[in-house]
C-alpha cells in the first residue's frame, strides 16, 4: 500500500486551510458591502458560507480578523502587481509615492471598511508584529523592500535595520489613514505625502529661527 508523503499531506492541508479562509473572507466582504460592516455577525458569515460556526471561529477569532485577512490579501496582490512599476522609479521618494498613490485610490474605494480595520490594527500592534490571520505580505513588507533599496543607494540612513524603519513608517501610514477617516475634507494622497516628508526629513523646520536681539542688561 502506498503511503502519502508527510510533506504532500501537510501541503494539502495548508492549501485547504488557505482556500477556506479565502471563502470565509470573500463571503464576509460581500455581506459587509451589502448590509454594512456593523450589521453583519459572525453567525451570518458562517451561515452564508455554509460552514459550521465552529469552523469559522477555528479560522478567525473575530469579525475584525476576517476583515483584516481580506484586506491583507488584497494588499499582497497589489504589491505583486505594482512591483515592476515601483522598481522603475528613480529614487526612494518617487517609488514610495507611487506605491502610496495606488494605496490611496484603493482606500478611497473601500473607505467604509477601513475604520474598523485601522482600529483593529492599532489594538493588535502590541500583540505581535504580524497578525496570525494575515497572509505573509503586508504594506510593511513593501516598505521594508523600498527602504532597503534606499539604504543601499545612500538615500536613507543605514544604522537602523530596514525592518525597523519600515515598522516606524507603517505607523505613520496607519496614522495618516486614521486622520483621513476621522477628519472631514482631507485628501488621502496629501496625508500620505506628509507622512513621507516626515519620515524622510523629520519635523525640523526648514526655515531658520529668527535672530533675537539681546536686550540691554
Amino acid at each position: 500500500m502506498d503511503v502519502m508523503p508527510v510533506s504532500d499531506s501537510s501541503g494539502r492541508r495548508a492549501r485547504k486551510h488557505s482556500q477556506t479562509q479565502g471563502l470565509l473572507a470573500g463571503t464576509a466582504i460581500r455581506l459587509f458591502e451589502t448590509h454594512g460592516y456593523d450589521a453583519v455577525t459572525m453567525e451570518q458569515i458562517a451561515a452564508t458560507a455554509d460552514v459550521a460556526k465552529g469552523t469559522l471561529y477555528n479560522h478567525f477569532a473575530t469579525k475584525e480578523a476576517v476583515l483584516a485577512h481580506w484586506i491583507h490579501a488584497q494588499l499582497e496582490a497589489d504589491l505583486i502587481r505594482l512591483q515592476p512599476r515601483v522598481a522603475r522609479q528613480a529614487g526612494f521618494v518617487p517609488a514610495l509615492s507611487m506605491l502610496l498613490g495606488a494605496s490611496a485610490a484603493w482606500c478611497e474605494k473601500h473607505r467604509p471598511l477601513l475604520l474598523p480595520y485601522i482600529r483593529f490594527r492599532f489594538l493588535s500592534l502590541e500583540a505581535s508584529g504580524r497578525d496570525e490571520d494575515a497572509p505573509n505580505s503586508d504594506m510593511a513588507d513593501g516598505f521594508a523592500l523600498l527602504i532597503a533599496k534606499g539604504q543601499a543607494s545612500g538615500e536613507l540612513r543605514d544604522d537602523l535595520a530596514a525592518s525597523h524603519l519600515a515598522t516606524l513608517f507603517h505607523h505613520l501610514y496607519l496614522g495618516a489613514l486614521m486622520r483621513w477617516l476621522t477628519v472631514p475634507g482631507l485628501r488621502l494622497k496629501q496625508e500620505f505625502a506628509v507622512a513621507i516628508e516626515l519620515f524622510v526629513n523629520g519635523a525640523r523646520s526648514t526655515v531658520p529661527p529668527p535672530i533675537r536681539s539681546r536686550g540691554k542688561p
